[in-house]
């Protein structure tokens, strides 16, 4: 919350007070309004529009109708002052200038709307007293009035969703506080952060908030930010604030980084980290992406204790080494999401589970909205629609005749042209304005005004023609096609099915080349141009199977919200409670994250990489590998992703996406986001303390702070928000309900609710992911304040793990990339060293990196038979390069310089490697780039791809090897 807004804060108990009495005056003006006003159809007397109408609807109780209008007037003033109250209380709840904007438009909307309905009445008092010789005119100026107030009148919704925030969080402010004052000792000094409660961590505090960035509102967020100190001052501000590590972490000596790429890179890093192990003893960190953080997961859980009697010690030097029983237990287990009948089967019963779910959630919603619509046409018909429910809710076997369109109200059309013509004069003041009379003040506010009158007028088309005409369609559709319930269930069926497919190609096809060389075949004999088939994308059939999908998907959810629109209020009284009430029950009560494939995700992973090693009297005393009991044994982060004696710190890197242009430049829509036992966040959304995380979170939401889910959201390739992804992908995944990824808390919001001067307007933390965060996922919006954030795939950002490990700030820097970029060169790698040199400041030059790029190895004899081979043969597989800090480092308590040491070890083929290894990469032309889509590794492609990692972590040795050498002659006098 804003330092400013301190001053404008209010005590819990007169916020609850407040809450309490605002709804009264409209409580008596609804009270006054039935029981003195006689029952007359107001408001179709309000949309009469002509004179002829309206005496017609009067009848023979004209002075019964003038009564009303006459009671109208307090209706309308005391709901006014309700209003008023609750948005004036609402300023206060949420204090931010974007609150207190949105606040104070809601109020000038209100007596706008006020100011209409008195007009209106005053109107119809006017024509109902002068009789037929008044005209058309009241009666068509009353309708316009009204429609406009009818559509303002929607504000009534945001005032009781913002009274019941209100009212709940002050209510259990002051309920709250007589047990506090029992229960807790001395309070801190207001604005102090309180320190960790863990007994190792007394020193270190809870939460760390992000650097500050302006919102859309030109507020600061968040508010408070921890100052840079007098040495850090001459480093730029971004560089300063993407450098801040989370609390206790030190520069180091040696890091290592493994890169994403499924089981991919899961098996070559466990090679590499097999060869390299006398380096990782020494290392100090470990960052992990995706599929390297497979082994880096299976590492850290292999070392964990059992706990009881039958454990085995296992230390850093022989886990996972070859032909250990974990490495045994690997290779068996990946084919991790599926091998064989039964699992297979389980696994498309968990996507086709899914869908299912996410589109009986979304049609659900999508039926109530129209029913609220539905209902608000039959009760106020801006527009007539209730000639469509008859033939809508017929569900003809046969075809019908079609109705006729919906008659449009001329004064409500008018009411809309009429705020688009205000709107027009209102923007050529403010251009006079900027460019005569140079006023600012002024010109803000006429701004201000036009955006407003924009919108109001947008609505007004959409109630008045769009709904209505949409509403038409989707009847006129169905009577035309002659749609029965056997057709509707057909519809349904093929509609799901179809999506069901696309979903299954999308997420799990494992040969994309296949298709990209069958259309290079058809595209060659129908064009004649064999180059011409190089620009059709790898997934062209996928994009192309995903728009279609999309559209389907748009093209009925539209139709069923027209149709629900034209016939809600004629349905059976069971469907008008039972769809509602199901929504209302699954949306509130089923956590949205556990229906999507995270689960399923992070069980089948945890079932081939979380393993340790046991010695037990039932076996024989023979070691084996015993998997961790998923259901009853819980991984905390905190405590199972501790350092242990002789390894690094296990960092997992994921993503966290934001919508909107506060923290990312345009397009890459995420920011780094990682996972470990002593901090979870980033320096763009704060560091929290994992172990208060873990005790401040809700039960279903805290077993997502697991190792295990650690490297399963590290892993959430394919989501519903994937960076700089493409944007259809993102959408189709979150209809169909085919994402991984989790929301987990938002560091820098539990920065303002663990502050020891928390005020009651800070929202508590959510106890599930309710529909409110799927709908986020289908719309694509992920605010930078919200409480919860979306994290998935670490690669999403940066998929080396090169910029983390660098943030670390260690002088000898060794990455192993498995990332399967696409010859010639390595995208990936020049990703990030670009990312690093924009978000950290620090510059990575390599030396000869043309080294790694296919066919610049010498050829294999006889080159007339290898050729083809000799073509994806690289110099080699390292590389080195320096680095250059922005900042001085500083390495067991002795400053260490600014400059440091990149080695850079790529899966690629080069001419020494064994001849065991040509000999599958000669028969096999993708490797070493299988897709990261093929989840489903052989033995040939494990030991091939394990082969593969272990001899370039070898070099990578060597190089360590020479590099420490020298060193030590360079250091000797």
């Amino acid at each position: 919350m804003p330092e400013s807004a301190a001053g404008r804060r209010i005590s819990a108990r007169r916020g609850f007070l407040w809450a309490l009495t605002a709804p009264l005056p409209a409580v008596f003006g609804l009270c006054f309004f039935l029981t003195q006003a006689p029952r007359v159809g107001l408001a179709r007397l309000q949309l009469a529009g002509s004179a002829g109408k309206a005496f017609l609807l009067c009848g023979q109780r004209l002075p019964a109708c003038q009564d009303t209008l006459t009671a109208y007037y307090w209706l309308i003033v005391c709901i006014m002052i309700s209003l008023l109250l609750v948005f004036r209380l609402a300023s206060f709840t949420y204090a931010t200038r974007r609150g207190r904007y949105v606040s104070a438009m809601a109020m000038a909307l209100t007596v706008a709307a006020a100011v209409c309905g008195l007009l209106e009445t005053a109107l119809l008092q006017y024509g109902l007293d002068q009789g037929p010789f008044a005209g058309d005119g009241p009666f068509a100026g009353a309708a316009g009035l009204a429609t406009v107030k009818w559509l303002l009148a929607s504000l009534t919704v945001l005032a009781f969703a913002q009274w019941i925030t209100t009212l709940s969080r002050a209510g259990r402010a002051v309920l709250r506080a007589p047990w506090q004052r029992l229960t807790r000792g001395p309070r801190p000094a207001p604005g102090a952060p309180r320190p960790c409660d863990h007994t190792d961590w007394t020193a270190r505090p809870q939460v760390v908030p992000p650097w500050p960035v302006l919102g859309p509102d030109g507020t600061p967020w968040p508010s408070r930010a921890t100052p840079p100190t007098h040495d850090q001052a001459r480093i730029p501000t971004h560089w300063l604030s993407e450098n801040a590590n989370a609390p206790g972490r030190e520069n180091a000596e040696l890091g290592f980084c493994v890169s994403g790429g499924g089981i991919r890179s899961a098996c070559v890093s466990l090679g590499a980290l097999q060869a390299l192990r006398p380096a990782l003893m020494r290392a100090r960190y470990l960052v992990s992406v995706s599929g390297g953080g497979y082994t880096a997961g299976a590492m850290q859980l292999a070392l964990s204790d059992h706990g009881g009697d039958a454990a085995t010690c296992v230390s850093a030097k022989t886990v996972c080494e070859p032909g250990s029983v974990e490495e045994d237990h690997l290779r068996r287990h990946s084919k991790y999401i599926a091998d064989g009948t039964g699992q297979w089967l389980v696994a498309l019963g968990v996507l086709l589970r899914g869908l299912l779910a996410s589109l009986f959630l979304l049609s659900a919603t999508t039926a109530t909205l129209g029913l609220a619509l539905s209902w608000a046409y039959h009760l106020v018909p801006i527009t007539d629609l209730g000639h469509l429910a008859a033939p809508g809710i017929q569900l003809c076997s046969h075809q019908c005749t079609p109705p006729p369109r919906p008659g449009l109200r001329t004064p409500a059309v008018w009411s809309f042209v009429g705020v688009f013509l205000v709107a027009a004069v209102v923007w050529l003041a403010w251009l006079f304005c900027a460019t005569w009379w140079r006023i600012d003040t002024v010109g803000r506010r006429l701004a201000r005004l036009f955006r407003i009158l924009v919108v109001v007028a947008v609505a007004l088309a959409t109630l008045v023609v769009l709904l209505p005409l949409l509403a038409w369609a989707a009847v006129h559709l169905q009577t035309g096609l002659g749609i029965g319930r056997p057709a509707a269930g057909a519809s349904v069926g093929a509609t799901v099915l179809i999506t069901y497919v696309a979903a299954l190609v999308t997420t799990l096809w494992r040969r994309r080349q296949t298709v990209r060389k069958g259309l290079s075949k058809v595209t060659d004999l129908l064009r004649g141009k064999p180059g011409l088939a190089r620009a059709v994308p790898n997934g062209f059939v996928q994009y192309v199977l995903v728009w279609f999908v999309l559209a389907l998907l748009t093209a009925g959810f539209l139709l069923l919200l027209g149709w629900s629109t034209a016939t809600g209020w004629s349905w059976p009284l069971g469907a008008q409670i039972g769809v509602p009430g199901i929504l209302l029950v699954l949306g509130s009560s089923l956590d949205q994250t556990w229906m999507s494939l995270h689960p399923f995700y992070r069980r089948r992973l945890a079932s081939c990489f979380a393993v340790r090693r046991i010695r037990s009297a039932a076996t024989g005393g023979v070691e084996i590998a015993e998997p961790y009991d998923f259901d009853h044994e819980n991984t905390s982060l905190s405590t199972y992703g501790a350092r242990r004696p002789g390894f690094p710190q296990v960092i997992f890197a994921a993503a966290a996406n934001l919508s909107g242009e506060g923290r990312t430049p345009p397009g890459r829509r995420a920011v780094s986001f990682t996972l470990s036992h002593d901090y979870v966040g980033s320096p763009a959304v704060g560091y929290a303390c994992t172990r208060c995380l873990e005790q401040h979170t809700k039960r279903h939401i805290a077993r997502d702070l697991t190792t295990q889910s650690a490297i399963a959201v590290s892993g959430a390739a394919f989501a519903s928000a994937m960076g700089a992804q493409a944007r259809a992908f993102q959408t189709f995944f979150a209809l169909s309900n085919a994402r991984l990824g989790t929301w987990l808390p938002n560091p820098a919001a539990m920065a303002e609710r663990w502050q020891s001067d928390a005020h009651w307007e800070l929202p508590p933390p959510p106890a599930i992911r309710r529909l409110p965060y799927l709908l986020r996922e289908v719309f694509g919006r992920y605010p930078i304040d919200d409480r919860l954030l979306l994290v998935t795939d670490g690669g999403h950002y940066e998929n080396l793990g090169l910029v983390e490990l660098l943030r670390q700030g260690v002088r000898t820097a060794v990455c192993i990339d498995a990332s399967g970029d696409t010859p010639p060169f390595a995208t990936t790698l020049a990703q990030a060293i670009t990312l690093a040199h924009e978000e950290l400041g620090i510059t990575v030059t390599l030396h000869d990196p043309t080294h790694l790029v296919p066919g610049s190895g010498d050829p294999l004899k006889p080159p007339s038979v290898l050729s083809a081979l000799n073509t994806r043969l690289s110099r080699s597989a390292v590389v080195t390069g320096d680095i250059l800090y922005p900042h001085d480092l500083v390495i067991d308590g002795r400053p260490g310089g600014r400059r440091g040491r990149l080695v850079v070890a790529r899966a690629t083929l080069t001419g020494d490697l064994p001849y065991e290894l040509l000999s599958y990469a000669s028969s096999s032309p993708v490797f070493p780039h299988d897709s990261t889509s093929d989840q489903w590794f052989d033995h040939r492609q494990f030991d091939a791809y394990q082969g593969l990692g272990r001899c370039i972590g070898r070099r990578v040795q060597s190089v360590l090897t020479e590099q420490s050498e020298t060193a030590e002659q360079t250091a000797m006098p």
